[in-house]
């Protein structure tokens, strides 16, 4: 479940590291900053892609799970899923509900966090929601956590007291949000702007530039042992049986 999705993320970041391993033979200039930019893109968009595979592999199984076991209610966004006249003639039932689970994500992408919580949210059980405050203590305290994505050392905050660990969970994600939101708009100033936000050209620095990849499989890393978590249990949440669940997550 989700390998192909994580295959891909891992493939496309290490083409964002050797982009990097390049820009870093390069003298100070132009040449090097734009290569360094190029990095910054590759690595988000290897993130966007992670998730948008990563919808469309977790819908398919779902509505092969639907397949398997006809008597279980789907949620509406589900049932009303149209699916193409070509898949339902000539593909196979996996093939089938790929390219219906393709429908849903076809048109987006899957740059920003709310974005993210919007869409997979829908498999998690209410106190286990990716990204929220009930989740990110064990995201602050994974070891590979930083403190520039949480505001907080894991050490400060287990020396906190119960109701200052609250505080610091919600400002743990707000500052995890702050990070993300720059990650993902200056990979949107490069595109759309050549990084020219008003006038001047943004300085940029390979040392960032590796940081940001850094969260980025942190991010995407973190929310896939999530997903491998939670998707089961919200198979079992529906009413499949344990043959289904098993079948629609190998």
């Amino acid at each position: 479940m989700l390998g192909t999705a994580k295959q891909h993320f891992g493939d496309d970041i290490q083409r964002g590291r050797d982009l990097l391993a390049h820009a870093r033979t390069l003298p100070a200039g132009r040449l090097q900053g734009d290569i360094l930019r190029a990095t910054w893109m590759m690595a988000v968009g290897a993130c966007d892609a992670y998730f948008s595979d990563a919808y469309a592999d977790l819908i398919a199984r779902t509505l092969r799970a639907k397949d398997l076991q006809p008597s279980v209610n789907l949620p509406d966004r589900l049932n009303n899923l149209k699916v193409p006249v070509i898949a339902v003639i000539r593909g196979s039932s996996s093939w089938r509900w790929r390219m219906a689970a393709r429908e849903l994500i076809e048109d987006e992408n899957v740059l920003s966090l709310e974005k993210i919580k919007q869409l997979f949210n829908h498999f998690f059980r209410k106190t286990h929601k990716i990204i929220s405050q009930e989740t990110i203590e064990g995201w602050l305290l994974h070891p590979h956590a930083k403190t520039r994505l949480f505001g907080i050392t894991r050490t400060n905050y287990r020396a906190l007291t119960a109701p200052d660990k609250a505080k610091a969970k919600k400002a743990a994600l707000d500052k995890f949000g702050e990070c993300f939101t720059e990650i993902f708009q200056r990979r949107h100033d490069c595109i759309h702007n050549c990084e020219r936000p008003k006038m001047a050209l943004l300085p940029i620095t390979d040392t960032t530039v590796e940081k940001r990849i850094q969260d980025i499989e942190f991010l995407v890393n973190r929310c896939h042992e999530a997903f491998l978590s939670e998707f089961p249990e919200y198979l079992r949440a529906l009413g499949f049986n344990g043959a289904t669940r098993a079948r629609a997550c190998n």
